[in-house]
């Protein structure tokens, strides 16, 4: 089957993109597709209008500055896989970045476009909540900053307005004494998570200074889980504090039985899973 007829807009500038988003009636945006063009392909989506972003040269980069790990709209999941920075810095964007679906959609897909679509099962938003980050979006009346922890609404929902683009996504770079990892259970190659994990930590003179715990796949959002980032801060790193911080995430998780596993045996490995994150965001942080 082949897509329904559909206009096709192709900006060479965030604005001229924006300025679109504003005057056509319910555009769609285009960045890496692999979630759209096959519901195009099945009509289960019908776009009339198609705002593709990959002419937007200024939007392809992966890069620190000014004290901030900057993700543009175009950046690819293979970019971040083979980035020296990423693999040198940030353990939970490289964790996660082989594991996201298969090469055929990691040569294509977006990290920015899988945060805006905002689906509780995927990966990176998870990542980018356990890291603090946020998503900058440009819209009509210019730029702003939407921390991610405000950002996912619903499931396919987040806080972006009707003419806004999500151009970048930012994390703080880390400190020489951080570490973070990222976990995933997942029934086969090229699936989405079961469970997924997300930690990161500070340690200062043997103390857990600060620490980003999320999951994935079981809340109708990606879900950060403050309760278990506060029992973490000020304590010393041990397995026994990192099994408690495992069972409060597991009770401030909400599962649903599929036909993949039951909601028990999904909070279980949510324990299972922060626990073994945080171990090697420990790890990589210098604590061991």
């Amino acid at each position: 089957m082949k897509a329904a007829q559909f206009e096709h807009h192709e900006p060479t500038t965030v604005d001229e993109a924006v300025g679109l988003l504003d005057s056509l009636d319910e555009p769609t945006i285009l960045a890496g597709g692999q979630s759209l063009v096959p519901m195009m392909r099945f009509r289960l989506a019908r776009p009339s209008t198609i705002v593709d972003l990959n002419s937007i040269d200024a939007l392809d980069y992966l890069r620190e500055e000014d004290g901030h790990l900057r993700i543009g709209a175009l950046c690819r999941h293979v970019d971040v896989l083979e980035s020296d920075t990423i693999a040198d810095r940030y353990g939970a964007f490289a964790d996660a970045a082989p594991l996201i679906a298969d090469p055929q959609i990691r040569n294509r897909g977006t990290v920015v476009g899988s945060v805006a679509q905002s689906d509780p099962k995927g990966d990176w938003g998870t990542v980018v909540l356990a890291h603090d980050g946020e998503v900058i979006a440009q819209g009509p009346d210019g730029e702003r900053s939407i921390p991610a922890e405000e950002f996912f609404l619903l499931p396919y929902d987040n806080a972006l307005e009707e003419s806004e683009l999500a151009t970048e996504i930012r994390v703080p770079v880390p400190d020489e004494n951080e570490g973070s990892a990222y976990e995933k259970l997942k029934r086969k190659v090229g699936d989405y998570a079961m469970v997924g994990a997300a930690a990161r930590l500070r340690v200062d003179n043997g103390t857990i200074a600060d620490a980003g715990l999320a999951l994935t796949a079981v809340d109708i959002t990606n879900t950060r889980v403050a309760a278990a980032e506060e029992a973490l801060e000020g304590e010393t790193p041990t397995p026994e504090r990192f099994k408690e911080a495992g069972e409060i995430a597991a009770d401030h998780s909400n599962p649903e039985t599929d036909e993949h596993g039951s909601a028990d045996y999904k909070r279980n490995m949510v324990r299972v899973l922060s626990q073994r994150a945080l171990s090697n965001a420990l790890e990589r942080a210098g604590g061991t």
